[in-house]
């Protein structure tokens, strides 16, 4: 056998990757329903499976419906929907098996064995038997039985179509409960390898906890709110968290409160949220019910950055089956003097139109469109560099890295000019070119001007250069808004 070439010549295959999408900007919703396990963000892709999972009567599909749906004409339509557990009152351990969906009586009548479980940190051991039972019902209230109500109580869930094991005590947010063990464990699908989930006994949700916990199981999500109204209290705390975010994520605020609409009024919680906490990143929102929170989560997960001109502004959006919640004239300035956002009906002559007013976020960026395409640009960007710090090539600290930097960052800039979120052509104050010539050292308002964005990679030091640490690197970019309001001089000319 010949020498083989490769003692000379190796040919390693391999593939230069796309960097992929940087972060979706789906919605999050914070439910106190018991069906969700404590600690878990639980995504969902279709407004069918949360009927699935919370049942066609439940709040949850209700908001998932609208926002699935997505505004009148989008694009693209919002691929994921999350859940969350955020409990008002102390939760009880629980265990819930695997489904029966699809089992019948006939074969839950031939399970017998023992079932083991821990709860409450004590081994607990029970003769499982349900030849005679007529219903899966009637099964539960025999395991309830063999448990007794002071260990647990035990119920047949339709919609899970699922035993769940409930523990008993006096204090439910310290109560625990394991997996199933013994003969029976399987059979009743009390494992984690037939589908059983625990969750823990836990106190009353705290605001910065529990969002602190979903952000590190998840951070595919860009807007979040709440199925249920909640107290002024739990909104501020809701507002403070986002403020505190970076601009990563924003809180749809929505209230029912009749105060947000009188005139001059400071008894409403958008008033708490801007005029006395100065909150960014809130988005105030009067409403009937919490469906119109789903909506405008669906508005910033139907943004379309693929599509050249995807940008839409949040005002002027219409949604297919959504009432009103405004119809007269000092609704809308007082509702617009406070901050906050509202679908109306609006009509002159023979024109009538549903649509969102005013498209505000709480903040600098004031839009919310501005603040959602700012979200996928930042992360996208901070993608792109990490493509380039993982390409297997040194970035040396002169013009030939400062050149591989800018190229690094090049692609997501002109999707995200193509996208609509940069604009040619706009006019700088006097004060916003002095700041930025400031910092660059030269006049590049006429570049801003023509190409509307100027990436900026400061000098390369030795001292940053001995440390490997970032030269000074600023993106300014031209937002180019979107018209909102026309008034027209109609002049006949004779």
């Amino acid at each position: 056998m010949p020498i083989p070439l490769s003692k000379d010549v190796q040919i390693n295959p391999g593939v230069l990757a796309v960097a992929g999408n940087a972060v979706d900007l789906n919605g999050l919703l914070l439910t106190s329903n018991p069906l969700l396990p404590v600690g878990t963000v639980v995504p969902f892709s279709s407004p069918d499976d949360v009927a699935a999972y919370f049942g066609a009567l439940s709040d949850e599909y209700a908001r998932a419906q609208l926002y699935f749906q997505g505004f009148k004409n989008a694009t693209r339509t919002p691929g994921q929907l999350l859940f969350s557990r955020f409990s008002p009152a102390p939760s009880a351990a629980w265990l819930r098996s695997g489904s029966f969906k699809g089992a019948t009586v006939e074969q839950l009548q031939k399970l017998s064995g023992t079932l083991m479980l821990s709860i409450n940190g004590k081994s607990v051991s029970i003769e499982v038997n349900f030849n005679g039972v007529a219903s899966f019902a009637a099964a539960a209230t025999a395991l309830q039985t063999a448990l007794t109500a002071a260990v647990a109580t035990v119920v047949f869930d339709t919609t899970q179509n699922a035993f769940v094991i409930t523990v008993a005590g006096a204090k439910p947010g310290s109560t625990t409960i394991t997996f199933g063990s013994g003969s029976a464990a399987e059979l009743l699908k009390m494992t984690s390898n037939t589908g059983a989930v625990i969750s823990r006994g836990a106190p009353v949700s705290d605001v910065p906890d529990t969002m602190a916990a979903i952000k590190a199981a998840s951070q595919q999500w860009a807007g979040f709110s709440t199925v249920s109204e909640v107290t002024d209290e739990q909104h501020l705390a809701f507002s403070a968290w986002a403020n505190g975010q970076g601009k990563r994520y924003f809180y749809v605020a929505w209230t029912t409160s009749g105060n947000a609409r009188v005139k001059g009024s400071t008894k409403h919680i958008a008033y708490q949220i801007i005029a006395v906490n100065n909150y960014s990143s809130v988005v105030p929102v009067f409403a009937t019910d919490g469906n119109r929170a789903a909506a405008v989560l669906g508005y910033a997960a139907c943004l379309d950055f693929v599509r050249p001109e995807g940008r839409v502004s949040f005002k002027f959006r219409e949604y297919e089956g959504l009432a009103a919640d405004v119809t007269s004239g000092s609704d809308y300035d007082a509702l617009i003097a406070a901050g906050y956002n509202f679908y109306g009906k609006y009509a002159e002559n023979s024109v009538v139109e549903d649509y969102w007013a005013d498209g505000t976020i709480t903040g600098d960026f004031k839009w919310l469109d501005s603040f959602c395409g700012q979200i996928w640009l930042n992360a996208s960007l901070q993608g792109a560099v990490i493509a380039l710090f993982k390409s297997n090539q040194t970035i040396p600290y002169n013009n030939e890295g400062r050149a591989l930097v800018a190229a690094s960052m090049s692609d997501v800039i002109q999707q995200y000019k193509r996208w609509g979120g940069i604009r040619e052509g706009v006019t700088l104050t006097e004060a916003q070119k002095k700041q930025i010539n400031n910092v660059v050292g030269a006049d590049v308002s006429s570049t801003l001007f023509a190409t509307g964005y100027y990436l900026y990679i400061g000098d390369m030091l030795p001292s940053l250069r001995a440390t490997r640490s970032s030269p000074s690197c600023t993106l300014w970019y031209c937002d180019g808004g979107s018209i909102q309001k026309l008034v027209i001089a109609s002049t006949e000319v004779q």
